[in-house]
């Protein structure tokens, strides 16, 4: 903020430096700056100007009035300081009035100095090259000597437009496309040339009526340019976003939402760097949307977690800003826009996007987003039932193991991969009915459930093992990238967890053991997922079972 101190400090003093010379000026030389004009003719030419001002068309973060045309008819009428005056006078009005409250002041302090230079610039060089070759103003204007004195009026005008692109890319870090300004100028200009030559035809029959005729074809010009552009944008943009939606809502889990949406972020909205938050279940993930990454939680999104915050933040240039921006971005970071909370449940996103570009995002492309990421939660909602309902189609309710439909699946995915030898272990309790014949079904469910816990303290020492309850008192587990020697080895040290400790259930005290068979598959196409169980089956009945029991086989080894 201090750099943008500076310059509308310096920007000030050499506004009324300029102020101060062109006073002089127009008492030295009242011929080309000083010719009458009634005060009824300058209020309509100035309420014109300020309505194409306020009426503008904006490209690339500049804004295009077309008041070009309106200031070219006055200058060539009425002469150089009219021009100057009325237009100044609509610079003025515009930079008070045009902005909403919050940053009109700060918008008016930092750039109405700047653009006043400009618009003086942007006047009075073209129009002194126009003089200087000789070009007619007033009654006595003619067509063909005027040729030669608009190119050079061209010509000034974009010397002017580089020279103004230089200033804002060095001092204010504003990004502009200088092709791109050359070509919309060109365009702008030549309009507003054409419909002040038109407008001049009519002079001779009354100023207002040649006034009028020239804003007219102005206007005229200007609508086809602007509905142009808007009614393709909008249907772009409807069309992006459209397609977004419909991506995120076949989203059927959280990762698949996440993903959808970073994706198509960069290909919906510009911006320069940007960050969402996502929290649910009172945990926060905050992704850079650019490289798809995490990111430690940004000191802004404190700020915009505030519960009196629900609208979207929009800012234009970074004097805009306020203290609840509390991030280090370098300084030709300008427009921000920020969707602060969009709520769904338990589910709370917010978004935060800044570009280069001034004024690079309005009220519209908050909405889109802003509806977006309505979607967005209401799909992350919808995933996190439909998560619940996948895990526990999976889930075996007694032990909270993977049930047999889930070690389907898994076993169906390790064995199409190429993380071989993969081993699976299958094993069951011995002498479980007289367990349930006994002391009853009761206590045999909490011997499978107290099995399952220690299972899983088992295996959650190992990398790479998928527990699961097979059926009844059977059990398997697979493990990748596993050779036979450590799948006998974790064999047994299941086994031992189950026989070294009694399991203590409702008030029993019993010695259970269990028989494990082994295979181990060495290459991809050595044998089937199935085939495989076949023969940790048949090691564990073969080796396991009918050796006496509490025994670990391995069908290599029998």
């Amino acid at each position: 903020m201090i750099h943008y101190k500076i310059v509308a400090r310096r920007s000030w003093i050499v506004l009324g430096v300029v102020v101060i010379m062109l006073s002089i000026a127009s008492f030295m030389y009242p011929i080309h700056l000083n010719p009458a004009i009634s005060f009824g003719n300058a209020s309509y030419l100035l309420a014109l100007v300020i309505l194409f001002q306020f009426d503008n068309v904006r490209r690339g973060g500049i804004y295009y009035t077309f008041q070009e045309g309106i200031i070219l008819f006055i200058f060539l009428n009425y002469g150089l300081l009219i021009a100057l005056i009325l237009s100044q006078l609509g610079v003025f009005i515009f930079q008070l009035f045009s902005h909403k409250k919050s940053i009109r002041y700060k918008r008016f302090l930092y750039l109405y100095p700047i653009n006043a230079l400009f618009d003086i610039v942007y006047i009075s060089i073209p129009a002194s090259l126009y003089l200087l070759l000789g070009g007619p103003t007033g009654s006595g204007f003619n067509y063909v000597e005027a040729l030669l004195p608009f190119a050079g009026y061209l010509a000034g005008v974009f010397i002017v437009s580089y020279l103004q692109c230089r200033f804002v890319n060095r001092f204010l870090y504003l990004k502009y496309d200088w092709a791109r300004l050359i070509q919309l100028q060109t365009l702008v200009y030549g309009i507003s040339i054409l419909s002040a030559m038109l407008g001049i035809w009519f002079y001779d029959e009354n100023p207002l009526i040649a006034a009028t005729v020239s804003t007219l074809i102005l206007f005229l010009f200007k609508r086809l340019l602007q509905q142009r552009g808007l009614s393709l944008q909008a249907i772009e943009h409807a069309k992006r976003f459209d397609d977004a939606k419909e991506r995120l809502l076949i989203s059927r889990f959280e990762h698949e939402a996440i993903e959808s949406l970073l994706i198509d972020l960069p290909h919906l909205i510009d911006f320069t760097e940007g960050w969402i938050s996502i929290q649910q279940q009172r945990k926060q993930i905050i992704y850079d949307i650019r490289t798809k990454t995490t990111v430690d939680v940004l000191p802004l999104f404190h700020s915009l977690s505030a519960d009196d915050l629900r609208a979207p933040i929009l800012y234009g240039l970074r004097f805009d800003w306020g203290n609840d921006v509390q991030l280090t971005l370098p300084v030709d970071r300008h427009s921000m826009l920020a969707i602060p909370s969009i709520t769904s449940g338990e589910v709370d996103v917010s978004i935060v996007l800044f570009h280069q570009v001034a004024d690079a995002y309005d009220e519209l492309q908050a909405d889109e987003i802003s509806r977006l990421l309505r979607t967005f939660c209401r799909v992350l909602e919808r995933s996190q039932e439909t998560f619940q309902l996948y895990a526990e189609s999976r889930t075996d309710a007694l032990t909270e193991l993977p049930n047999s439909r889930a070690f389907y699946e898994e076993g169906a995915r390790q064995f199409s991969s190429d993380q071989f030898p993969l081993s699976i272990i299958l094993f069951d309790i011995d002498h479980f009915k007289y367990v349930n014949d006994t002391y009853g079904h009761k206590v045999g469910d909490l011997v499978l459930r107290e099995l399952g816990r220690r299972i899983k303290y088992v295996i959650r020492r190992h990398d790479a093992v998928f527990a699961a309850r097979y059926g009844g008192e059977e059990f398997v587990v697979l493990m990748t990238e596993c050779l036979q020697d450590q799948a006998i080895s974790l064999a047994e040290e299941i086994r031992h967890a189950v026989m070294n400790r009694p399991f203590l259930v409702d008030g029993q005290r019993l010695s259970i053991t269990v028989s494990l068979g082994v295979d181990t598959v060495e290459h991809r196409y050595q044998r089937t997922f199935e085939e495989s169980l076949r023969q940790a089956d048949h090691a564990l009945y073969v080796g396991g079972k009918h050796n006496g029991r509490n025994c670990t086989a391995h069908y290599a080894n029998l």
